[in-house]
């Protein structure tokens, strides 16, 4: 019965441990598996803010693109209508050569564009301006010609000092310098 005892009692040695074992075993697999659980949330967590970061990145271009396109559309709607509004002002400024005060208008240019000048000029004029330009030339007792070769929808351009000086007077030529001064202003008007 010794050996018997032996057997029995290293049997139940043997289960003994093999529970323990069987017992870590699990408490080591249930760590394990916490940490499994853990590693898993933070990696989606982070996942989800970069996916969250990465949706607000695109969210953000998709809405600077959009105003970007949205002011460029605007500033081409106005740049038409600021074009339109000069184009309206020449078409205007033509029916003025029909007008009674045409022939003061006429005047005052060309008063303005021979000031201080001395010598033989030229006043290259429209061919509806030619007979009013000779007027005004015998008026402002100004020596020179008149050439009736420009196309202009009024006023006048002098040539003097044998054409080394150049003013130009004209409807066309007021309205763009004006333009290139007044855009804003107009662009003001247009948009208010």
């Amino acid at each position: 019965m010794a050996i018997e005892d032996i057997f029995i009692a290293l049997e139940e040695q043997g289960e003994q441990e093999s529970r323990e074992t069987l017992d870590a075993a699990r408490e080591q697999s249930k760590g394990i598996k916490e940490d499994a659980e853990y590693q898993a949330k933070e990696i989606r967590a982070a996942k989800i803010e970069a996916a969250k970061a990465h949706a607000s990145l695109r969210t953000t271009r998709t809405v600077n693109a959009a105003r970007l396109a949205a002011r460029r559309q605007v500033a081409a709607v106005k740049e038409a209508a600021i074009v339109d509004a000069f184009d309206a002002a020449l078409e205007k400024l033509k029916g003025i050569r029909r007008t009674p005060e045409y022939s003061a208008l006429f005047r005052e240019l060309a008063a303005e564009a021979v000031e201080n000048l001395t010598g033989s000029v030229t006043f290259l004029v429209d061919p509806a301006d030619a007979a009013l330009a000779r007027e005004v030339m015998k008026e402002l007792g100004v020596a020179g010609d008149v050439d009736a070769s420009a196309s202009t929808a009024g006023g006048l351009t002098v040539l003097a000092y044998d054409g080394a000086l150049l003013r130009r007077n004209t409807f066309e030529d007021r309205l763009a310098k004006y333009r290139s001064t007044g855009q804003s202003e107009v662009a003001e008007v247009l948009t208010a």
